[in-house]
């Protein structure tokens, strides 16, 4: 079970950001939350957020160093 970064509290959808409906909302209040919530999610579900295992087109756009 995930929990929220800022009160600790139990998430129990699968959303990409650990923070719970009442502290984002409390931050970024609730039309804006909801934009949050549904942009990273889309992110997440076309892979803009993973992070921990690059694709190989990711590698092959490295800059050449030229010295």
């Amino acid at each position: 079970m995930r929990k929220c970064i800022y009160c600790n509290s139990e998430i129990t959808d699968d959303r990409s950001m650990q923070i719970c409906d009442r502290c984002g909302v409390g931050v970024w209040g609730k039309k804006q939350w909801e934009n949050i919530k549904k942009t990273t999610d889309e992110a997440r579900d076309k892979g803009d957020l993973n992070f921990n295992s690059p694709d190989k087109d990711s590698i092959n756009q490295r800059p050449k160093i030229i010295a």
